[in-house]
């Protein structure tokens, strides 16, 4: 008997409300290319970090235990880290997800999207996951600087799931300093204009409840001074990306 494919994680959040619609079961999967500044799970990095694992079958009866509250308009979310690390464990959690009328969304950074990597894309397309895509930062060099490279990957895969019409959300986090110029803001508006499938943009106020964590690993918080935005400024900056997407 074929050994069932398991994946690691570090976190099971059962009511989950902010990671997709409705009340959702969310898988933390463990693993992660990027080093965002601002990253508030540092310890989901190391994708050996974690020493417990989980199958998809076993996920999904985690999810029938409280079914009665997922199934009206929540689900299960594979976040991390970067779930798309452990490719084959998210390939087969949407193919149960669609066979069980389960809905099942995708939280990602676009992080593994290349050309290597295609053709698992165009299997996991075929289960109509609802994909999660954080936009790190709409400038190349600045995103870079946020997170180690550039944006293309998550542009790409936004690209992708355009010629596939896949639906998807959009998600940035308003960092002061770092994502709050406006003329960046302009750009991902104007961005967010040309696209047809994605049903819907979060602008995520950053917050500073990780950096407990960073002491915790005795790891540096390499931007503690900076604020969280007020609620003015993330109010200008929603008037200046859904100004842009009117024009």
């Amino acid at each position: 008997m074929q050994k069932e494919i398991r994946a690691p994680y570090f976190k099971i959040e059962s009511f989950g409300a902010v990671d997709g619609p409705g009340i959702r079961l969310v898988l933390f999967l463990q693993g992660c290319p990027y080093r965002c500044l601002y990253c508030h799970n540092p310890e989901s990095w190391k994708i050996n970090g974690s020493k417990t694992f989980i199958t998809p079958t076993k996920l999904i009866e985690r999810y029938r235990h409280n079914e009665s509250y997922y199934k009206n308009s929540g689900g299960i979310t594979l976040s991390g880290g970067e779930p798309l690390i452990h490719m084959d464990f998210c390939l087969e959690v949407c193919r149960l997800g669609y066979e069980n009328n389960i809905s099942i969304a995708l939280d990602t950074s676009g992080a593994t999207f290349n050309s290597i990597n295609l053709s698992f894309y165009k299997k996991i397309i075929k289960y109509k996951p609802l994909w999660l895509v954080d936009i790190k930062h709409i400038n190349p060099k600045k995103h870079k600087g946020l997170c180690g490279v550039e944006n293309q990957n998550e542009i790409n895969l936004i690209k992708f799931l355009e010629k596939n019409k896949q639906h998807y959300w959009i998600r940035q986090v308003l960092l002061p300093g770092y994502t709050d110029d406006p003329k960046d803001l302009e750009k991902l508006g104007k961005f967010l204009k040309t696209l047809k499938y994605n049903d819907k943009f979060e602008l995520q106020p950053y917050h500073t409840m990780g950096v407990q964590k960073y002491n915790q690993l005795k790891m540096k918080y390499r931007i503690v001074n900076v604020p969280e935005p007020s609620k003015d400024e993330i109010l200008d900056a929603i008037q200046i990306i859904t100004s842009n997407i009117k024009k």
